[in-house]
């Protein structure tokens, strides 16, 4: 009959608990650093749209005002 270890039978669990933790956390560290290159991508972005909205809408404004420009009597 095999003599059951409680110390080394702990160990091992604790070990093979420890193992697992670090490989989620391995994930967890590559995935942050995943979303954080997709946020700085995504505040570009945004930051781009905008500059983009404003010159469409000086756009918008010169053609406004010269579609509106006073009229020229003749």
């Amino acid at each position: 009959m095999t003599e059951f270890n409680e110390a080394q039978s702990t160990n091992d669990y604790l070990t093979g608990e420890l193992i697992s933790a670090r490989q989620a956390n391995d994930i967890l560290v590559e995935n942050n650093r995943r979303l954080e290159r997709l946020l700085v991508k995504a505040i570009r972005d945004l930051q781009d749209a905008g500059r983009l909205l404003d010159a469409l809408s000086n756009s918008v404004n010169d053609l406004t005002n010269l579609v509106t420009g006073p009229v020229v009597k003749r």
